[in-house]
């Protein structure tokens, strides 16, 4: 097992190295950037307050991070990209130090195998997650999202409520997605729910205080793209969220194009059905959580928050490929568990093998595009102008693997 685990270790310090180092030093890759920072540059400019006009604007404390950034960076696009590129580092190797901590102090036991061990095959986890290397090579948020919800989860389970509440704020308030554990503490824990709306509020005040209403009290009324109705990016075509998934399936994508196309009568069965299978699922869950709330202990807590997780990323109406980085503390909790049980439930180990394979975890992306067979399904649909990483995801592979880890934790629960 040593020298097994010394193997992997290897290979996957290699595979960082090519393409969590060397390919995204090589590109810039600002674009989404580029489209979300439009307003603090010309609030930078002007000293006016801001004004959107993007509908699906990051938050306030993206901001905060961006504004010094710019600052530091003079103009300069490569040093800004360095910048970025640092702070991802920085958010990923944090995550994993109190994805660590929380695991060792709540779930591991010392029957199990050593910990070093443990940690050891957590790092490969990590170091070969093809959902994290999207992120890093396009310069995304989701590893500040990360490092937020991982210090979030470590400082409830050890009674740092204040902090565990502000990591919430500032995850959220970078992108919207993170703020649905206020629900969670809504339906676990009301003084955390508390906690957690009155730090949203002071992170909106300090907005507003230096960017205006529009980065401060009426951002969240401004923010589009619900998960009810018509949902914003519920036809592109890298969607892998649910509600997504079913207008893949009742439409098509328009020739050489990349939205689905939907007729008006597949456009209303896609709202109905997805709305419905959301709220079926969101009544289901919410339901199962009221009900433990007697026995709630922190090694319970840590499966609920990592199901908790996986669930929003599946009904969330947006869902890429780079979201599923936050799933990156639920593999690591089925990980452990299933190494440390004895009993080693055989469904849920066949499931979590399943769920790595299609989130990316396992193979090297070429070779899982090929393992996916989706250059034969282009070919089959007609859908060639589909790159094969844009195929994977219009397919929905990446919603089979949260599926799966979805499966895993309630087999474990």
């Amino acid at each position: 097992m040593r020298i097994v685990t010394a193997v992997a270790l290897a290979y996957s310090i290699v595979h960082f190295a090519l393409s969590g180092v060397r390919y995204p030093l090589t590109d810039p890759n600002l674009a989404k950037f580029d489209e979300q920072l439009p307003a603090l540059v010309e609030h930078l400019r002007t000293g006016a307050p801001v004004s959107i006009h993007n509908p699906v604007q990051y938050g306030p404390v993206f901001f905060f991070v961006a504004h010094p950034l710019l600052l530091a960076a003079d103009g300069s696009r490569t040093t800004f990209a360095a910048l970025l590129y640092a702070l991802q580092l920085a958010c990923a190797a944090g995550a994993f130090a109190l994805t660590c901590a929380t695991l060792r102090r709540r779930v591991w036991s010392a029957s199990g195998p050593s910990w070093p061990l443990t940690v050891s095959w957590l790092a490969v986890l990590w170091l070969n997650f093809a959902p994290l290397y999207s992120t890093i090579a396009v310069k995304s948020v989701e590893t500040w999202e990360l490092f937020f919800v991982s210090l979030a989860l470590w400082a409830h389970v050890s009674e740092r409520p204040w902090l565990a509440a502000f990591a919430i704020a500032v995850s959220g308030l970078v992108k919207l997605l993170p703020l649905a554990f206020i629900y969670y503490w809504l339906l676990t824990d009301r003084r955390m729910f508390a906690r957690a709306c009155a730090a949203v509020l002071v992170l909106l005040l300090v907005g507003h205080a230096l960017y205006g209403p529009e980065m401060g009290l009426a951002y969240l009324a401004g923010r589009t793209g619900g998960t009810f109705g018509f949902s914003y990016g519920m036809t592109w075509h890298e969607n892998v969220s649910l509600k997504a998934a079913i207008a893949k399936l009742l439409g098509h994508l328009a020739p050489a194009g990349y939205q689905v196309d939907l007729t008006p009568l597949q456009l209303t069965a896609t709202i109905l059905i997805g709305d419905a299978a959301i709220v079926a699922i969101g009544v289901w869950l919410s339901r199962y959580l009221l009900r433990t709330t007697a026995a709630r202990t922190p090694a319970r807590i840590v499966w609920e928050w990592s199901f908790f997780t996986v669930a929003t990323l599946i009904l969330s109406p947006n869902t890429t490929l780079e979201y599923a980085t936050l799933a990156l503390g639920a593999c690591s909790y089925a990980l452990v568990r299933l190494a440390d049980d004895a009993r080693r439930p055989r469904a849920a180990g066949i499931a979590f093998g399943g769920a790595l394979l299609w989130l990316g975890g396992l193979l090297p992306r070429r070779l899982l595009h090929r393992v996916a067979f989706v250059e034969t399904l282009n070919a089959m649909t007609g859908n060639t102008q589909l790159t094969p990483p844009e195929a994977y995801q219009y397919y929905c592979f990446p919603l089979l693997g949260l599926a799966l880890l979805a499966l895993t934790l309630w087999r474990l629960r």
